[in-house]
């Protein structure tokens, strides 16, 4: 018997992708922090940078680069940095930049 060997779809292939590990590079949103999912970078999205550390309680830390985040010490910055934990890491974009550009110029 023959097996039909298929392509993944965009879709299979995108929630692939988000079980990969996070990496430099990868767009996540914030979904929690030091203060829980109360915390004031709840819902911003971030650029994940270079690893921190390990921290004894919540494991890998990142540096991440986003608009408008508070850090630890209550700054408001660009960078702060995050547990992996506390990042959910979003499908990458299917358009290059600029495809992207001729989108949004022919609406």
């Amino acid at each position: 018997m023959k097996e039909l060997i298929r392509e993944p779809s965009a879709k299979e292939q995108a929630h692939c992708s988000m079980n990969e590990p996070i990496k430099t590079g990868d767009r996540c949103e914030v979904i929690a922090g030091a203060l829980g999912p109360k915390g004031p970078n709840v819902g911003k999205l971030v650029t994940v940078g270079q690893v921190r550390g390990e921290h004894s309680e919540h494991g890998r830390i990142w540096r991440c680069h986003g608009e408008g985040l508070i850090t630890e010490y209550g700054a408001v910055g660009n960078e702060a940095d995050f547990a992996q934990a506390w990042l959910r890491k979003l499908p990458p974009e299917t358009l290059t930049p600029p495809q992207r550009e001729e989108v949004l110029h022919d609406t």
